[in-house]
């Protein structure tokens, strides 16, 4: 099997009907010279540019101008003169990715929140809701309050995931290769990155029924990198700690991760809530889900293999200490002394 992803291929739009709809009715709102604005905020690969570049064709259908900018690129000045420049006909202006404007574009969208939704335009501006910037939080903020509607795009189902992947490689997909997908948690681009760290490393199979599936392990460490590249942007300190708790599992109570890594629970918490803010984990009642546990074993695996060790022995006294079944404790004890394999 070595039909390969082409390059640059666009994120499939399978799951997005929903947001696809809300957004071509606030264009008939903008068409019928109506103002609004909508927030799309969504962690890192879920598909934020390539909704809005969908627009194009509603926005065709409808007679609405549309103009697409990209951050970081354009100048504060290019924005209020866009905003300001008052227009004959129905528009919608996305900006996308303002988590990246610089401090001046910040402040003019902030300005232009206070006098409200702009007559026949449609504003759409798309996040990613970390790293945190005080002067990205202030212009959301004042936004919010001019009545914007937020818009955010959740994980794929894994029925929609599994069928991006067929769209890939333009096969059905078998279990095995289903079950690796299932671990990318709904994320397009980390769907993506599987199909691709296994096209390259030569590991998907064409069976007698059509079927593809993946074979071997040498597509792993591949798609571990693709996958730390994937949260690269999150701060050295958040990305240390989400390490450690990937020693932990798939899912961990916090007091134990605090304890693991000899910090205040409270501290921990502080850096907790930005990987909760970037999807990288969530809230499961009193404990912490990894979303993707392809990133938590990427995580894992960029442990050295000494660090590794070490942290499996303490996990398995803090999870001791704490009333952990016997087998859990074993389990630690036995990684710690050999290779450490989730």
């Amino acid at each position: 099997m070595d039909e390969p992803v082409e390059a640059g291929q666009p994120f499939s739009l399978l799951g997005r009907s929903a947001e696809l709809d809300d957004l071509d009715g606030l264009l008939a709102a903008a068409a019928a010279r109506e103002g609004a604005v909508v927030l799309l905020e969504g962690e890192a690969g879920i598909g934020r540019t390539r909704l809005v570049e969908a627009l194009g064709h509603g926005a065709a259908m409808l007679g609405v101008d549309l103009v697409l900018l990209r951050f970081p690129g354009p100048a504060a000045a290019t924005i209020d003169g866009l905003l300001d420049a008052a227009t004959d006909r129905p528009r919608a202006v996305v900006l996308d990715d303002v988590h990246l404007a610089d401090d001046a574009s910040l402040e003019v969208l902030h300005r232009y929140a206070h006098s409200g939704p702009i007559p026949a335009t449609l504003l759409v501006l798309t996040e990613r809701p970390v790293p945190y910037r005080e002067a990205v939080q202030r212009m959301v903020v004042a936004w919010v309050r001019a009545g914007a509607r937020n818009l955010e795009l959740r994980p794929l189902a894994p029925s929609a995931a599994v069928e991006l992947a067929e769209q890939l490689v333009g096969h059905r997909v078998g279990p095995l290769l289903r079950g690796v997908v299932s671990t990318a948690g709904g994320n397009p681009r980390l769907v993506t990155a599987v199909i691709r760290a296994a096209l390259d490393a030569a590991a998907l199979s064409e069976h007698d029924d059509g079927v593809v599936d993946i074979e071997g392990v040498g597509w792993q460490t591949a798609l571990d990198a693709a996958a730390r590249t994937h949260i690269g942007y999150l701060d050295p300190g958040v990305l240390a700690l989400l390490s450690q708790a990937a020693v932990l599992g798939p899912s961990f109570v916090v007091p134990d991760l605090a304890a693991l890594t000899n910090q205040p629970l409270t501290d921990c918490w502080r850096t907790l809530r930005h990987a909760l803010a970037a999807g990288v984990v969530a809230a499961r009642g009193d404990r912490l889900v990894f979303r993707h546990d392809l990133v938590r074993t990427a995580l894992y695996a960029g442990l050295d293999e000494r660090t590794r060790r070490s942290l499996h022995i303490r996990a398995a006294s803090t999870l001791g200490e704490a009333g952990a079944p016997p087998h859990v404790v074993a389990a630690h004890l036995e990684r710690a002394q050999g290779a450490g394999a989730l």
